[in-house]
């Protein structure tokens, strides 16, 4: 009787370890899926966003303060107070460097960001965080576009401000409708980032 009932105590040991060892494993598989689907989003993540949304705040009240000057040199220019027109440009070309300081600075920020994504969970948090990042990418972009354009506007009415040549107010006027164009997307890449941090702080909440 003993000899028939060793076979079955064996069995009974093999198939508790192995049951054992799969409730192990399916406590380990549970725990990894729950910790992918917690939400995690690194600190240095979020003060470079903090940071890049200062920033590309900043870069946007200086070009709607650059547009509202343009229009200001043109009422000079209408009134003949070339004087006055030639000081707005020499302002404005200052502020075309702090705008290129600006974008030098976005750009180390986002590098950040871009870093401290792929820790980012869940993968759907990651996902917008990559598209809000994208799109200031972009941003910068059109702003280095921008910034070319309006230098060369500048440059052209400074010299005819001070009497060193004469300009085609067609050309100005195309250099006007490139800065409003890019301008238009610059604004529109900005909101772009905030719809998708916006929707972000909603996964991760």
């Amino acid at each position: 009787m003993w000899g028939m009932n060793l076979p079955a105590l064996k069995w009974n040991k093999n198939t508790k370890s192995v049951l054992w060892l799969s409730l192990v494993l399916a406590i380990f598989v549970l725990g990894a899926w729950y910790l992918m689907d917690q939400s995690f989003v690194p600190s240095n993540f979020q003060s470079a966003r903090q940071e890049g949304s200062e920033i590309s705040g900043g870069i946007v009240n200086i070009l709607d303060e650059s547009l509202q000057n343009l229009e200001k040199i043109a009422e000079a220019d209408r009134n003949y107070n070339f004087s006055r027109a030639l000081n707005l440009v020499d302002g404005e070309l200052e502020k075309v460097n702090n705008a290129k300081q600006k974008a030098a600075e976005l750009t180390k920020v986002l590098d950040k960001m871009a870093r401290a994504v792929q820790e980012i969970t869940p993968a759907k948090a990651r996902t917008l965080a990559l598209e809000a990042v994208s799109s200031e990418i972009s941003l910068i972009s059109h702003l280095m576009i921008y910034n070319d354009t309006l230098t060369g506007l500048l440059k052209t009415l400074q010299y005819k401000f001070s009497g060193d040549i004469r300009y085609d107010a067609k050309d100005v006027q195309t250099l006007v409708e490139s800065l409003n164009k890019e301008t238009r997307e610059i604004n529109a890449l900005n909101d772009l980032f905030n719809e998708k941090m916006r929707e972000f702080d909603e996964v991760v909440k």
